[in-house]
Protein backbone atom coordinates (compact mmCIF):
# COMPACT_ATOMS: atom_id res chain seq x y z
CA UNK A 1 0.00 0.00 0.00
CA UNK A 2 2.75 2.49 1.08
CA UNK A 3 4.59 1.46 -2.09
CA UNK A 4 2.07 2.03 -4.33
CA UNK A 5 1.23 5.81 -2.69
CA UNK A 6 4.96 6.58 -3.41
CA UNK A 7 4.76 4.98 -7.25
CA UNK A 8 2.26 7.87 -7.39
CA UNK A 9 4.18 10.56 -6.24
CA UNK A 10 5.90 11.92 -9.13
CA UNK A 11 2.59 11.92 -11.15
CA UNK A 12 0.92 14.00 -8.07
CA UNK A 13 4.29 16.63 -7.88
CA UNK A 14 4.14 17.11 -11.66
CA UNK A 15 0.36 17.68 -11.44
CA UNK A 16 0.78 20.44 -8.74
CA UNK A 17 4.01 21.61 -10.70
CA UNK A 18 1.85 22.63 -13.79
CA UNK A 19 -0.69 24.06 -11.80
CA UNK A 20 1.35 26.03 -10.52
CA UNK A 21 3.16 27.36 -13.73
CA UNK A 22 -0.48 27.51 -15.37
CA UNK A 23 -1.33 29.64 -12.43
CA UNK A 24 2.12 31.92 -12.18
CA UNK A 25 1.38 32.21 -16.15
CA UNK A 26 -2.33 33.62 -16.19
CA UNK A 27 -2.17 35.57 -12.86
CA UNK A 28 1.41 37.66 -12.67
CA UNK A 29 3.25 36.30 -16.09
CA UNK A 30 3.82 39.18 -18.76
CA UNK A 31 2.63 36.27 -21.55
CA UNK A 32 -0.95 37.62 -21.02
CA UNK A 33 -0.79 40.93 -20.06
CA UNK A 34 -3.54 43.66 -21.28
CA UNK A 35 -1.98 45.51 -24.14
CA UNK A 36 -4.98 47.74 -25.02
CA UNK A 37 -8.53 49.08 -23.49
CA UNK A 38 -11.58 49.93 -25.51
CA UNK A 39 -14.57 51.18 -24.15
CA UNK A 40 -18.01 52.21 -25.64
CA UNK A 41 -20.24 54.03 -24.13
CA UNK A 42 -23.21 56.04 -25.33
CA UNK A 43 -20.73 58.93 -26.00
CA UNK A 44 -20.07 58.92 -21.81
CA UNK A 45 -17.05 57.15 -21.78
CA UNK A 46 -15.02 60.21 -20.51
CA UNK A 47 -17.12 59.54 -17.19
CA UNK A 48 -17.09 55.77 -17.17
CA UNK A 49 -13.15 55.58 -17.69
CA UNK A 50 -12.02 57.18 -14.58
CA UNK A 51 -14.46 54.82 -12.35
CA UNK A 52 -12.62 51.83 -13.20
CA UNK A 53 -8.83 53.12 -14.46
CA UNK A 54 -6.53 51.87 -13.60
CA UNK A 55 -8.60 50.71 -10.06
CA UNK A 56 -9.91 47.36 -11.93
CA UNK A 57 -8.16 47.92 -14.97
CA UNK A 58 -4.86 49.27 -16.44
CA UNK A 59 -2.40 48.09 -19.41
CA UNK A 60 -0.20 45.45 -18.26
CA UNK A 61 -2.63 44.09 -16.05
CA UNK A 62 -2.22 39.71 -16.69
CA UNK A 63 -5.46 38.60 -18.18
CA UNK A 64 -6.52 36.48 -15.72
CA UNK A 65 -6.71 39.02 -12.95
CA UNK A 66 -9.54 41.00 -15.16
CA UNK A 67 -12.76 40.77 -12.28
CA UNK A 68 -15.63 41.68 -14.96
CA UNK A 69 -17.86 40.70 -12.36
CA UNK A 70 -16.89 43.64 -10.34
CA UNK A 71 -16.35 45.75 -13.07
CA UNK A 72 -19.95 45.10 -14.29
CA UNK A 73 -21.04 45.55 -10.28
CA UNK A 74 -19.62 48.61 -10.88
CA UNK A 75 -20.34 50.49 -13.29
CA UNK A 76 -24.17 48.94 -13.32
CA UNK A 77 -24.53 51.03 -10.36
CA UNK A 78 -24.84 54.29 -12.36
CA UNK A 79 -28.69 54.93 -12.83
CA UNK A 80 -28.56 55.50 -16.68
CA UNK A 81 -26.45 52.05 -16.86
CA UNK A 82 -28.59 49.79 -19.08
CA UNK A 83 -26.38 46.70 -19.72
CA UNK A 84 -22.19 46.31 -19.11
CA UNK A 85 -20.28 43.80 -21.30
CA UNK A 86 -16.83 43.14 -20.36
CA UNK A 87 -14.96 41.05 -23.42
CA UNK A 88 -11.35 39.76 -22.43
CA UNK A 89 -9.67 38.83 -26.29
CA UNK A 90 -6.69 36.76 -24.63
CA UNK A 91 -4.68 36.40 -27.68
CA UNK A 92 -5.22 39.97 -29.18
CA UNK A 93 -4.34 41.26 -25.46
CA UNK A 94 -7.44 43.66 -25.03
CA UNK A 95 -9.73 43.93 -22.75
CA UNK A 96 -13.35 45.16 -24.13
CA UNK A 97 -16.06 46.92 -22.29
CA UNK A 98 -19.22 47.78 -24.22
CA UNK A 99 -22.14 49.64 -21.75
CA UNK A 100 -25.42 50.32 -23.12
CA UNK A 101 -27.50 53.47 -21.37
CA UNK A 102 -30.92 53.53 -20.79
CA UNK A 103 -32.77 55.85 -23.72
CA UNK A 104 -35.09 58.21 -22.33
CA UNK A 105 -38.51 59.03 -24.24
CA UNK A 106 -39.98 61.23 -21.35
CA UNK A 107 -38.27 63.61 -19.10
CA UNK A 108 -39.23 65.57 -15.90
CA UNK A 109 -37.80 67.66 -13.20
CA UNK A 110 -38.01 66.32 -9.58
CA UNK A 111 -38.43 68.63 -6.39
CA UNK A 112 -34.84 69.21 -6.06
CA UNK A 113 -35.05 70.71 -9.62
CA UNK A 114 -32.32 67.71 -11.05
CA UNK A 115 -33.73 66.64 -14.87
CA UNK A 116 -34.83 62.60 -14.69
CA UNK A 117 -36.11 60.59 -17.37
CA UNK A 118 -38.06 57.75 -18.04
CA UNK A 119 -37.32 54.87 -20.85
CA UNK A 120 -39.70 52.95 -22.91
CA UNK A 121 -39.65 50.39 -19.96
CA UNK A 122 -40.88 52.92 -17.43
CA UNK A 123 -37.65 52.92 -15.34
CA UNK A 124 -36.62 56.27 -14.59
CA UNK A 125 -33.22 57.94 -14.18
CA UNK A 126 -30.62 60.67 -14.73
CA UNK A 127 -28.81 60.53 -17.76
CA UNK A 128 -25.04 62.96 -17.97
CA UNK A 129 -25.92 63.04 -21.72
CA UNK A 130 -29.52 63.08 -22.83
CA UNK A 131 -30.41 63.86 -26.42
CA UNK A 132 -32.01 66.84 -27.21
CA UNK A 133 -35.85 67.44 -27.91
CA UNK A 134 -37.12 64.87 -25.20
CA UNK A 135 -40.84 66.06 -24.32
CA UNK A 136 -41.35 67.02 -20.77
CA UNK A 137 -44.02 65.05 -18.94
CA UNK A 138 -46.93 67.16 -17.68
CA UNK A 139 -47.44 66.10 -14.06
CA UNK A 140 -50.58 67.59 -12.06
CA UNK A 141 -49.24 66.81 -8.91
CA UNK A 142 -45.78 65.60 -8.76
CA UNK A 143 -45.18 62.74 -6.79
CA UNK A 144 -44.28 59.28 -6.15
CA UNK A 145 -48.05 58.03 -6.90
CA UNK A 146 -47.82 60.02 -10.51
CA UNK A 147 -44.45 58.44 -11.26
CA UNK A 148 -45.52 54.82 -10.20
CA UNK A 149 -48.81 56.11 -13.41
CA UNK A 150 -46.16 56.78 -15.47
CA UNK A 151 -43.56 53.51 -15.25
CA UNK A 152 -46.81 51.10 -15.41
CA UNK A 153 -48.31 52.76 -18.30
CA UNK A 154 -44.86 52.56 -20.30
CA UNK A 155 -43.53 49.26 -19.24
CA UNK A 156 -46.95 48.31 -20.39
CA UNK A 157 -47.38 50.20 -23.66
CA UNK A 158 -45.72 48.48 -26.70
CA UNK A 159 -42.60 50.94 -27.80
CA UNK A 160 -43.86 51.40 -31.54
CA UNK A 161 -47.00 54.31 -29.32
CA UNK A 162 -44.41 55.57 -27.67
CA UNK A 163 -41.67 55.89 -30.16
CA UNK A 164 -42.91 59.17 -31.64
CA UNK A 165 -43.83 61.10 -28.25
CA UNK A 166 -44.91 64.35 -28.06
CA UNK A 167 -46.41 65.10 -24.81
CA UNK A 168 -47.47 62.77 -21.86
CA UNK A 169 -49.64 64.22 -18.81
CA UNK A 170 -50.84 63.04 -15.73
CA UNK A 171 -53.39 64.25 -13.92
CA UNK A 172 -54.68 64.77 -10.89
CA UNK A 173 -56.41 61.38 -10.76
CA UNK A 174 -53.21 59.91 -12.31
CA UNK A 175 -55.19 59.37 -15.82
CA UNK A 176 -52.84 59.07 -18.26
CA UNK A 177 -52.91 61.33 -21.45
CA UNK A 178 -50.39 61.30 -24.49
CA UNK A 179 -49.97 63.11 -27.86
CA UNK A 180 -47.80 60.89 -30.48
CA UNK A 181 -47.39 60.37 -33.91
CA UNK A 182 -48.17 57.27 -35.69
CA UNK A 183 -47.92 56.20 -39.50
CA UNK A 184 -50.76 57.67 -41.25
CA UNK A 185 -51.29 60.45 -38.19
CA UNK A 186 -49.09 62.92 -37.64
CA UNK A 187 -50.46 63.88 -33.98
CA UNK A 188 -53.05 61.45 -32.46
CA UNK A 189 -54.14 62.43 -29.05
CA UNK A 190 -55.07 59.46 -26.78
CA UNK A 191 -57.09 59.60 -23.57
CA UNK A 192 -55.56 55.88 -21.79
CA UNK A 193 -57.67 56.99 -18.48
CA UNK A 194 -56.83 54.76 -15.55
CA UNK A 195 -53.40 51.99 -16.09
CA UNK A 196 -55.51 49.46 -16.39
CA UNK A 197 -56.42 47.00 -19.04
CA UNK A 198 -53.57 48.64 -20.98
CA UNK A 199 -53.30 45.28 -22.84
CA UNK A 200 -56.94 45.82 -24.00
CA UNK A 201 -57.03 49.31 -24.84
CA UNK A 202 -53.78 48.73 -26.98
CA UNK A 203 -56.06 46.23 -29.02
CA UNK A 204 -58.75 48.18 -29.15
CA UNK A 205 -56.71 51.36 -30.61
CA UNK A 206 -55.03 48.87 -33.27
CA UNK A 207 -58.41 47.80 -34.19
CA UNK A 208 -59.69 51.70 -33.97
CA UNK A 209 -56.57 52.35 -36.36
CA UNK A 210 -57.07 50.33 -39.03
CA UNK A 211 -60.90 51.08 -39.81
CA UNK A 212 -60.87 53.17 -43.30
CA UNK A 213 -63.24 55.51 -41.55
CA UNK A 214 -60.93 56.54 -38.81
CA UNK A 215 -58.45 58.39 -40.76
CA UNK A 216 -58.85 60.97 -40.38
CA UNK A 217 -59.14 61.28 -37.12
CA UNK A 218 -57.28 63.55 -34.50
CA UNK A 219 -57.86 61.91 -31.17
CA UNK A 220 -59.46 58.76 -28.92
CA UNK A 221 -60.51 58.12 -25.71
CA UNK A 222 -59.85 54.92 -24.20
CA UNK A 223 -60.63 55.01 -20.64
CA UNK A 224 -63.56 53.39 -21.35
CA UNK A 225 -62.14 50.55 -23.69
CA UNK A 226 -65.30 48.65 -24.28
CA UNK A 227 -66.82 52.61 -25.34
CA UNK A 228 -63.95 54.16 -26.97
CA UNK A 229 -64.61 57.47 -28.57
CA UNK A 230 -62.91 58.72 -31.43
CA UNK A 231 -62.68 62.51 -32.89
Amino acid sequence: MRKRRYRNAPGILLAVLLIGLLGYLLGWSKALEIHSIEISASGNEAIVSPLIIPKDLHVGLPMARVSSQRIVHDLSELPWVDKVTVNRRWLAHDVRITITAHHPIAQYVDTQGTSEYFDAQGYNFTSPNPPAGIPFIDFALAGTDSRAAIATFLSQTPADLTANLLSLAVDQSNQINLTTSLPGYKQLAITWGATTDIALKVQVLRHLLLLPENKKINSVDLSNPLSPIVK
